[in-house]
């Protein structure tokens, strides 16, 4: 597909943050960077900062919200080119998120969806846990989803201790392959949560082809909240506009730098 100048919409999922600084809002900035449209959808309404997560409300039912967000987008000259994916906070919201993107990754015309697997807050709070990663990896992960995890959530979802991702890039990309073998569409790996002072290096692996890596400087400061929302919404952006995985990833990574060099100096 050749990347196109057209103005795409997405459909965003995720948390909505009373600090505006992550989920929904991270999202629609950074879809208003690439230049999409965001239609957004909201799963959970959270109320948390940079220390805590206080309380977070699962927004039932929200899918068929999303369901009609496609099909008015569909009728108008912007259908959505895109999914993406953040805060599911509970079961059903997982559950539900798979069977929307396998509705839309086998349809007649198959858009990508891009997940950013929120296991748990910056502050330490778990939003998914024991049950919740049993209905990822039984519901949502053979749907087929593009992943976006950072070391942390690659280590969970794989199955392994935090130590071995960091013990060699090769640990690395036999993770990001259980993910796939598990049903994955594709892993981008940040390595933002890599050795300090070393390297950033972003591991992106499809199916049948060789890893490859995208390395930049590591940013100097504390970095941002919602880096992971920016880095997964700009990359379903430029999915939507027709770049490659590859691409899109080096866009997203490039993006979120910026954002992190902004924040050090304001």
């Amino acid at each position: 597909m050749t990347p196109s100048s057209a103005r795409s919409s997405l459909l965003f999922v995720g948390g909505t943050d009373s600090s505006h600084k992550a989920g929904l809002d991270a999202d629609r900035e950074a879809a208003a960077a690439q230049g999409c449209e965001a239609v957004e959808i909201a799963s959970a309404i959270t109320d948390q900062d940079l220390f805590e997560v206080r309380s977070v409300e699962e927004r039932l039912l929200w899918n068929h919200a999303a369901v009609a967000a496609m099909e008015e987008a569909s009728q108008g000259p912007q259908p959505i080119a895109a999914l993406k994916f953040g805060l599911l906070p509970g079961v059903a919201s997982i559950v539900e998120a798979a069977r929307l993107i396998a509705r839309t990754a086998h349809g007649k015309s198959p858009i990508p969806a891009v997940v950013d697997p929120v296991i748990r807050s910056s502050s330490g709070y778990r939003f998914w846990k024991d049950r919740e990663m049993v209905a990822v990896r039984d519901s949502l992960m053979v749907a087929g989803p593009i992943l976006t995890p950072n070391l942390d959530e690659l280590a969970e979802l794989a199955w392994l201790d935090r130590n071995q991702i960091d013990e060699s890039e090769e640990t690395r990309v036999r993770a990001a392959q259980a993910l796939i073998d598990g049903g994955a569409a594709a892993v981008v790996a940040k390595g933002g949560h890599g050795p300090a002072g070393a390297p950033v290096r972003d591991l992106v692996l499809q199916p049948g082809e060789a890893p490859v890596w995208i390395e930049r400087p590591r940013e100097a400061g504390k970095g941002i909240r919602g880096s992971g929302c920016r880095f997964a919404a700009t990359m379903a952006c430029r999915l939507a506009q027709g770049h490659s995985l590859t691409a899109a990833a080096e866009a997203a990574g490039d993006f979120v730098a910026q954002r992190i060099r902004e924040e050090a100096v304001s």
